[in-house]
């Protein structure tokens, strides 16, 4: 999946399109609008839209045999892209994604609509290229984790991607909503009971705090250092 800091990236990526392509691309663009815990693209699927989402947040998985368990990749946000994968080796989907915030919004353009634009525009190419590079990078840092980094850790690491997204008010850090524990467990391979031990240890260590879905990073240096301990 590919990621970017625009609030609309499908605007960004016309914008290294020529006319008359890039109008008519832009309107025979779709919207869709799609509540929490909807899936967006299903994995297996044979299809090639490429979605640009503009509003929410939502959630890149693999599911196990039969949809037990869940593998968590990525969240995705406003100015992300998803669905590329396929529009471009036109293969079913790699992976699932699955509305997170209470409405997600994406605009859609065909597989055929999106080659065309980089078939026409090397630029429009080499930003695609960099978005992917992105998360390739975001993909060997994970692979890293899992591997090499015990439960604890892989939980500090977790938490210092959200704090990266977190308000930042009076020398803390803010992330509301934040996943629940089970969440927590899904994205770092492990279960329910071994995050909310760790959350205990750094509640009493004063180094987050987390209630009701909010989550308070209170020190920053100190939950960077519990990496290594």
């Amino acid at each position: 999946m590919a990621r970017g800091n625009s609030q609309n990236s499908l605007l960004q990526f016309l914008d290294f399109v020529q006319e008359p392509l890039r109008t008519q691309v832009y309107n025979r663009r779709t919207e869709i609008r799609r509540p929490r815990g909807r899936t967006l693209i299903e994995e297996g699927i044979p299809s090639t839209d490429v979605f640009f989402l503009r509003e929410g947040e939502a959630e890149v998985r693999l599911y196990s045999t039969r949809w037990r368990e869940i593998v968590y990749l990525h969240t995705l946000g406003p100015g992300d892209i998803f669905g590329e994968i396929s529009a471009l080796d036109g293969k079913s989907r790699s992976a699932s994604v699955e509305a997170l915030s209470k409405l997600v919004v994406a605009d859609v353009l065909r597989a055929s609509d999106f080659l065309a634009c980089l078939e026409s525009s090397p630029a429009g190419s080499i930003w695609l290229a960099r978005r992917m590079a992105s998360g390739f990078r975001r993909l060997t840092d994970k692979v890293f984790e899992l591997s090499a980094l015990n439960v604890s850790a892989r939980i500090h690491c977790e938490l210092l991607r959200l704090a990266d997204k977190g308000e930042k008010p009076n020398g803390r850090i803010i992330v509301d909503p934040a996943p629940n524990h089970q969440e927590l467990a899904d994205r770092v391979g492990t279960n329910r009971e071994a995050v909310t031990r760790e959350m205990g240890y750094l509640s009493k260590q004063k180094i987050i705090e987390y209630k009701r879905r909010k989550l308070v990073i209170i020190d920053l240096a100190a939950l960077e250092k519990a990496i290594q301990r």
